[in-house]
């Protein structure tokens, strides 16, 4: 009974390691926020321009992203101005990625085996069943060698008023192997809301997840 349920033990490891079941990414998560000194930082009205000189406002990965920092915006009780110039507040945003580390790790792991046998009846007058069995180990080691690149996916939003004084402004930044910004900005722009109008000081490190449907 216990090599049964050490056998299924190591099915349900495999279920999760060819990943039939959901999987959760971790992103960790650096956040420094700054305002004015003694400015009071309520919600007014807002545009939103592309803090990059070379960002076109216009091309449809910018408006992408920015729709997801109108969410946010809106969300903290910020309110769409009808004309940019009526605007009580211009926030700009801007977002990237920039590769930040390239390296080659090895590893050595054992080489892992097992056998499975099911039980099968023999015997005429009084019916035996051979036991059920499974043995798993290892008798080597194998090595290989693996090739990371670690970029930095970061967001810029920063807040001024007509007269171009900065209200106030965060930073957002990620290191990590992905370059998909598609999947990463929006956890960055959410990653920001808390900290919108506030000042942390020095830089605040957090954990965020994010539930996919399945494995990549």
């Amino acid at each position: 009974m216990k090599k049964y349920l050490s056998f299924l033990t190591l099915l349900g490891l495999l279920i999760v390691y060819t990943g039939c079941t959901p999987a959760i990414n971790q992103y960790h998560v650096s956040v420094d926020a700054m305002t004015y000194t003694h400015a009071d930082i309520v919600p007014t009205t807002y545009t939103i321009k592309a803090l990059g000189k070379n960002t076109d406002e216009n091309s449809l990965p910018f408006q992408r992203q920015k729709q997801h920092l109108v969410e946010v915006l809106n969300a903290k009780g910020y309110t769409p101005s009808s004309h940019p110039n009526l605007a009580e507040q211009i926030i700009y945003f801007d977002y990237g990625i920039e590769k930040a580390q390239e390296e080659r790790r090895v590893y050595h792991e054992p080489d892992v085996h097992f056998g499975v046998s099911w039980g099968y009846p023999y015997g005429y007058y009084r019916p035996y069943y051979h036991p059920f069995w499974y043995n798993a180990g290892y008798t080597s080691y194998r090595t290989y060698e693996r090739h990371y690149i670690l970029y930095n996916r970061y967001v810029v939003i920063s807040a001024k008023d007509q007269t171009e004084k900065e209200l106030w402004r965060v930073e957002v930044s990620s290191v990590g192997e992905s370059d998909n910004l598609n999947r990463i900005i929006p956890l960055l722009i959410e990653a920001s809301a808390p900290y919108i109008g506030t000042n942390t000081q020095e830089p605040i490190q957090l954990s965020i997840a994010e539930k996919n449907e399945e494995k990549e």
